[in-house]
């Protein structure tokens, strides 16, 4: 008998509770032109001339002439390092602010906003190449700096930046799985959806006719159960969205921030001898207790848990390459067949209410206390794997211990709920 989850009875009330990322709160807008103002004109007329002079000094400088010397290599690492930024970001210069100085005829006020910030970029570097043109440098890349603030002025739209906090509501695609535990297939990451499961490994291990592992996250959760949170880690490989999460500092946390910065300011040498003692474990200093995101992390792990279980049967065939075919015939659309037919998984239907769609023959029983509280159970063919045969194959409704048994389940039946069972509804 599956556990009757309260959450069902509202999901809208299911919410998760975010911080945004810094760069995710900005709203500024931003005009692509904007019309050139008599005072913006006559600073531009007079930039032109240096822009060109600067324009000069960069097309002087090649790279073979000053890369092939004999003392390139002995150079101090900063200053190598500069050169090399320098040329890489000039066939960039020549490939596209050049262009727009000396080809576009049409140029927009963001084609000259762009070009600017280049050769303002460029001219950090022309300082170490030219010190004799310092100040000549350093007053027109000032110059540019003023101008392109006025553009940003000008062309940005300033909102307000949206609050730290996001309350996350999850779609209304839920699962009770085999093993027990509620799970949601998320905002459509490939990991949290089991598509990536499916089709990158699953898929692939039959094709090259190799057995199917038996992966099992059962320690994980437990684990998770037994601390009381999640970590971000573990989030971001459910849902990989971009935030953070809100964490309570406590002693254990600070703890963690403290070891998180200590590892940071270490070299190869000492990570990599801190990793390989068995005593070592991961900082974790950002963490959330909340019972929603527990229940996504642990469904999501029970949930990838029972499709490779369920798919270690396959293991029998001979031929497992040429059942990818039957596999994604049952896929076509998505995974819900494979999970409800195949898995054993049991949908929480989005589109009627209270209903679960089964394809287990002992759905009435093990669905008692939904059907219970007046939920409706529609029981579906499930697919199976014949050894004889080494294919799958759909259940016959039909046959007659199965047709027996369904019988005797629906006479014995005393719920509130209805169940559709072979196109036929039962009150």
């Amino acid at each position: 008998m599956y556990k009757y989850f309260h959450e069902l009875e509202n999901l809208k009330s299911f919410k998760t509770y975010l911080i945004r990322k810094s760069f995710d709160k900005e709203q500024d807008l931003s005009m692509k032109n904007i019309f050139f103002s008599d005072s913006l004109l006559k600073k531009l007329s007079e930039l032109f001339p240096k822009i060109n002079i600067v324009d000069k000094l960069i097309i002087a400088l090649n790279e073979e002439l000053i890369t092939n010397t004999p003392t390139y290599n002995l150079l101090p690492y900063d200053t190598w390092f500069n050169m090399e930024c320098f040329f890489y970001d000039k066939d960039e210069y020549y490939l596209e602010s050049n262009h727009y100085l000396r080809e576009k005829i049409d140029l927009t006020s963001w084609n000259l906003q762009y070009t600017l910030e280049k050769i303002s970029k460029m001219i950090s570097y022309l300082i170490n190449f030219y010190p004799n043109y310092k100040e000549f440098l350093l007053n027109t890349q000032k110059e540019i700096k003023i101008i392109l603030n006025e553009f940003s002025i000008k062309t940005t739209i300033k909102i307000s930046p949206k609050s730290d906090g996001e309350t996350v509501n999850w779609p209304n695609a839920w699962y009770i799985t085999p093993n027990g535990y509620l799970y949601n297939t998320g905002l459509g990451h490939q990991t949290g959806n089991l598509i990536y499961s499916f089709y990158y490994v699953i898929c692939d291990f039959l094709k090259h006719n190799k057995n199917i592992l038996n992966i099992s996250y059962y320690s994980k959760i437990n684990n998770i159960l037994k601390r009381g949170y999640i970590t971000y880690g573990e989030f971001q490989n459910y849902s990989h969205l971009t935030y953070n999460l809100p964490t309570i500092i406590t002693p254990e946390v600070e703890h963690d921030i403290v070891r998180y910065k200590n590892i940071l300011k270490m070299n190869d040498k000492e990570y990599n001898k801190a990793k390989n003692d068995p005593e070592f474990k991961w900082p974790e200093p950002e963490r959330s207790y909340q019972k929603n995101l527990i229940t996504l992390i642990i469904g999501h792990l029970a949930a990838e848990t029972s499709l490779y279980s369920s798919f270690i049967k396959l293991n029998e065939s001979l031929y497992k390459n040429k059942l990818i075919a039957q596999l994604n015939t049952l896929a076509m659309n998505d995974l819900k067949d494979i999970l409800i037919r195949f898995s054993g998984f049991h949908k929480i239907e989005s589109t009627v209410k209270n209903t679960i769609t089964t394809c287990s023959l002992n759905g009435i029983t093990e669905f008692s206390e939904y059907l219970e509280k007046g939920w409706n159970l529609h029981i579906i063919p499930g697919i199976i794997y014949d050894k004889n045969l080494d294919k799958l194959v759909e259940i016959d409704f039909n046959e007659y211990f199965i047709s027996k048994h369904l019988d005797n389940e629906i006479e014995n039946y005393e719920g509130k709920g209805k169940i559709l069972i072979k196109d036929k509804w039962i009150n």
